[in-house]
């Protein structure tokens, strides 16, 4: 049967007196058991001293009576003679490998809180890096509808072409920008990928999905503002902004106000021997109105049928002179569009169609204001 080791007290009482008798076999059983206890104890304190390695140094001072136990125990083990476990190793050996042994645990402890500290950091960069995507798209957003209302606006008032082609183009630039911005996020998530948590990673993912969203959103928004533009470009505001086919016309027609029904009349008949032009469609609007009627609608578009590829139609619009100035400007510049819009609907590519205003007027009737709410389309041929 296997020995039952008695508790360390009964062992030190068993040792003093039970006396050695050949014939009850050999005394390692009570030499020996006291050392085995002794070496358990010092195996147990040595696992307290491991333990109190990562506690706070006011603990490391309440637990000096133990170590100084513990050292008394070690010497009572060299006193007796048995300085050695069963294995044959020492017990300074077994404490120093475990001392080691903690040592290696606290050092992975310290890389892993390393690593989990790059990470938080990594993922706190990219965290940033999506609110920043966030703000640029808002941003963007912005941009885009000021830009939507200044060519609201410049439709009805004669808007600088210029000036809204400068705002596509910051558009397309940003848009770029943020495909660029999308792009480096996507590698850096990528490249944080195995150091963040899942729950991170997952958030991260969404808002950058999001982001991808804003971009196809933008890029959709800048085609349709560019199909707009492509409308705000039929409208010159001046001489600068038209086609050379038209200036001559253009500064000719701006030259007759003020002038007798007998000098206008010359100069229109002047006109189609000296310019190649004439105005083949004729189309009044009721007082403050832009709008074109429907039955004027088909006879409008019929006029593209006779002009050749090359040719040019210029839409002019008028105002009556009464009322405000501005406000007259702004209603012939929009009559104007009106017709050129529907003609651009139906031209074939080779033809040419444009918008101009000349603003109020009485040469057509000084007697009768509303004659003057008109809109003239001149067709230029090319030369």
């Amino acid at each position: 049967m296997p020995d039952t080791q008695l508790p360390p007290a009964e062992q030190q009482d068993a040792a003093h007196t039970t006396p050695a008798s050949p014939a009850s076999g050999p005394r390692p059983k009570t030499a020996v058991t006291p050392v085995m206890a002794m070496a358990v104890a010092i195996v147990a304190m040595l696992v307290i001293l491991i333990g109190i390695k990562l506690k706070t140094p006011n603990e490391n001072q309440k637990l000096a009576p133990l170590r100084a136990e513990l050292e008394a125990l070690k010497r009572q083990s060299g006193a007796l003679g048995q300085p050695t476990l069963a294995g044959g190793e020492q017990i300074e050996d077994i404490a120093e490998r475990m001392k080691k042994d903690a040592e290696g645990i606290g050092l992975l402890a310290a890389r892993y809180k390393q690593l989990l500290d790059e990470a938080r950091a990594a993922l706190a960069t990219k965290t940033t890096e999506v609110l920043r995507l966030e703000q640029y798209r808002q941003m963007l957003g912005n941009d885009y509808e000021r830009a939507k209302a200044e060519l609201q606006q410049a439709k009805a008032s004669g808007p600088e072409a210029a000036a809204l082609r400068s705002e596509v183009d910051t558009l397309k630039t940003q848009r770029e920008a943020q495909v660029a911005e999308v792009a480096a996020l996507k590698q850096q998530l990528a490249a944080v990928g195995e150091q963040a948590s899942k729950a991170d990673l997952d958030s991260l993912q969404r808002r950058f999905e999001e982001t991808l969203r804003a971009k196809e959103f933008f890029e959709s928004r800048a085609k349709e503002l560019e199909a707009e533009l492509g409308k705000a470009r039929l409208f010159a505001r001046s001489e600068n902004e038209l086609l050379p086919a038209a200036v001559k016309l253009f500064g000719t027609l701006r030259k007759l106000e003020n002038q007798s029904d007998s000098d206008i009349s010359k100069t229109y008949s002047q006109i189609g021997a000296d310019l190649a032009a004439a105005v083949v469609k004729t189309l009044t609007f009721p007082t403050g109105s832009a709008k074109l009627g429907p039955a004027d609608e088909e006879p409008v578009r019929r006029l593209v049928d006779n002009v050749p590829d090359g040719d040019l139609l210029l839409v002019i619009g008028y105002a009556s002179d009464t009322g405000n100035v501005d406000a007259n400007r702004t209603l012939s510049s929009a009559r104007a569009t009106a017709v050129a819009e529907s003609l651009t609907s139906v031209k074939r590519p080779g033809q040419l169609v444009q918008a101009v205003y000349l603003g109020q007027t009485d040469r057509f009737s000084s007697r009768a204001p509303e004659r003057n709410q008109l809109v003239e389309v001149w067709h230029i041929r090319a030369k």
